[in-house]
């Protein structure tokens, strides 16, 4: 019988790790949703993977601070078409998460509102509106003083600011290297941030970064990121980068005989969650 368990992981960034057990012997199609307020989503790069009897993976972009469901489909396979439910979590976090969406370690923490100096916090106009758009055409009739109308669907958010400050020197070349090197964001807020119910995992397409420096020249410490974005569906593929590499295991183990001493007594899935032991 197929099985889906899901456990916090606090890091950088916070996310979610997930076990799938009980496929069965042989390649298994599978998708993986997640649930977080009533919105209900893939895990980004988990659509019809293959898997056999057994996997595990991480979601780096779990919404933060709610409760969050992941459910197991399994298209085809063994055992044949079925589902599985995993038990609700919710990811602790004192803060939000801006990220890049193909490389998660390189992430900055948001606070919403500033208590130290190497705090990234939110501007006070930030979240404070949403726009949402619908592709709408008018076409004049001959005769007709009303003109008829083509229409799309309405889009997801765009306009959204998610601009920051910042004070630290580190900070702030962090997220410089952040927006330097992608267009393609994910901003996580947390639950109490606005009133405009934001979706836990928002995937931004962000066009324009702007860097203001505040009275730098009179001695200002302050740099202000001007952020504005639109809403976009998350990349089909996974993270470019892993947790762990094989030079990471050459490095921390020399032989073969090191490495099997180290996971003697366990199973190919507590090798995958963590193969330098521990």
């Amino acid at each position: 019988m197929a099985e889906i368990m899901a456990e916090p992981l606090l890091g950088t960034p916070d996310g979610a790790g997930i076990t799938i057990t009980g496929l069965g012997v042989g390649p298994s199609v599978v998708t993986i949703w997640r649930t977080a307020d009533n919105n209900r989503k893939t895990v980004q790069g988990e659509r019809r993977v293959i898997m056999n009897d057994a996997g595990y993976l991480v979601d780096h972009f779990a919404p933060l601070g709610r409760d969050v469901t992941y459910e197991l489909e399994v298209l085809s396979g063994p055992l044949g078409p079925t589902r599985a439910l995993a038990a609700p979590i919710m990811v602790p976090s004192t803060t939000g998460w801006l990220s890049d969406a193909l490389v998660p370690q390189n992430s900055v923490p948001l606070v919403g509102r500033r208590t130290s100096k190497g705090d990234v916090y939110l501007q006070g106009e930030a979240l404070a509106a949403l726009e949402y758009q619908s592709d709408i055409s008018l076409y004049q009739v001959m005769g007709n003083s009303e003109p008829m109308a083509l229409f799309g669907p309405r889009m997801a958010a765009s306009g959204v600011d998610t601009s920051v400050g910042t004070r630290s020197e580190a900070e702030n070349a962090r997220l410089q290297d952040l927006l330097r090197s992608t267009a393609q964001l994910v901003f996580r807020p947390l639950p109490e941030w606005g009133d405009l119910g934001l979706e836990g995992t928002m995937y931004l397409a962000n066009p324009t970064a702007r860097r203001v420096d505040v009275n730098r020249r009179h001695g200002g410490e302050v740099t202000w990121w001007e952020l504005k974005s639109a809403q976009v569906a998350a990349p089909a593929i996974r993270v470019l980068t892993g947790t762990f590499s094989y030079g990471d295991v050459e490095i921390m183990l020399s032989t073969y005989q090191q490495k099997q001493d180290l996971m003697a007594g366990k199973k190919y899935l507590d090798d995958l969650k963590n193969p330098l032991g521990g």
